[in-house]
């Protein structure tokens, strides 16, 4: 019976084998770029990276191997490691203790601290000494495990500064030019020049949300996941009474979405889940050029964000700005000046 790696096609090689013991090794250049994604939360220098690559390339086989010494141990001097690297010996045996203590390495020195290899009559290596790569392959579902995370987070500081953007955005549209240098709008265009932490961001988020909550003399809008509130039109009679509804609360019967948005249904009508649902919005939502502004806009909640970009979908042949005009449905319906049904208003037929 034929295997899958039976069938790969010549030269196609797995990242990782068994060894004859047992063991598995792992593919040294997936190693390298395991460790390479993991840098900046390591705090690795491009030259701790370089010198990783250059013990790395002293191994003569392609995978770390526990089996044998010549397939983990870098056994090639300071001096050597140097050259390759360009740079002095003290720069080497400086970055060499830095990935020591992460656990990156391994020393295994001989009695008189050289490093050196025995090999038999044929040249094969049987005995070395010097330094072993073998942590990479041992922790590499870590080092895997710590790029995800990593990734998640810079994904999360991207969402974050973007929403920032947005409601300065929306700060600056109640402020005149000469007065941002002395509100604000001047501090946070410094952080945002930076690079801020996740707590300096949410700081800034609310700090601006509060902001502009005092400009519009409204309740405080949660740019960070509560939705603002809605309400109809404000009528000038005195008896009539209007009930405020949460965005996150608003329901609307599928007849009536599918009615007021046949587009985007249409769009979303293969989504097999709503993870999948939610990324073809934003696909759309990019394609709309709306940037920054869709991210204010989910804040509203599910239900009103697929109403706004219904809205806009319906209507992207009559708008010139997409951006400009998806702002000012979210500044309106914040402000409470539109009606969320207004929304599921079919657009005229011309």
């Amino acid at each position: 019976m034929r295997t899958i790696q039976g069938k790969a096609p010549a030269g196609a090689r797995s990242l990782h084998i068994a060894t004859k013991h047992g063991g598995i090794a792992q593919n040294k250049w997936q190693l390298l770029r395991a460790i390479e994604e993991i840098r900046e939360p390591l705090g690795l220098k491009g030259t701790s990276i370089s010198l990783l690559r250059a013990m790395i390339s002293f191994l003569r086989v392609d995978q770390v191997d526990a089996a044998r010494d010549d397939g983990h141990i870098c056994f090639a001097s300071n001096a050597s490691l140097a050259k390759r690297v360009h740079v002095s010996i003290q720069t080497v045996e400086r970055h060499i203790a830095k990935l020591v203590s992460l656990g990156l390495l391994t020393r295994k020195s001989s009695g008189n601290g050289k490093r050196w290899a025995r090999r038999d009559r044929r040249g094969n290596i049987v005995l070395a000494t010097g330094l072993s790569l073998l942590p990479l392959a041992e922790r590499y579902p870590e080092f895997v495990r710590m790029a995800q995370d990593y990734q998640d987070q810079k994904i999360e500081l991207g969402r974050l500064r973007d929403m920032c953007s947005a409601a300065l955005t929306t700060l600056k549209a109640h402020l005149l030019p000469e007065e941002w240098e002395e509100t604000l709008v001047s501090k946070a265009r410094s952080l945002l020049r930076r690079q801020p932490d996740k707590m300096a961001l949410t700081d800034l988020l609310a700090e601006i949300t509060v902001e502009i909550s005092k400009l519009t003399s409204a309740e405080p809008i949660d740019l960070r996941g509560t939705a603002p509130e809605i309400e109809g039109h404000k009528e000038t009679s005195k008896t009539q009474y209007v009930e405020e509804k949460s965005s996150n609360d608003i329901e609307v019967k599928q007849d009536d979405m599918e009615r007021a948005y046949p587009r985007l249904c249409a769009e979303l009508k293969l989504a097999k889940n709503q993870k999948e649902c939610q990324r073809l919005m934003d696909d759309i939502a990019g394609y709309l050029s709306l940037g920054n502004t869709w991210f204010a806009i989910k804040n509203f909640g599910p239900a009103l964000s697929f109403m706004i970009l219904g809205y806009l979908l319906e209507r992207t042949e009559t708008i010139s700005n997409h951006r400009s005009y998806a702002f000012k449905l979210s500044q309106d319906l914040s402000n409470k000046s539109l009606d969320w049904r207004t929304l599921l208003k079919r657009p005229k037929s011309n």
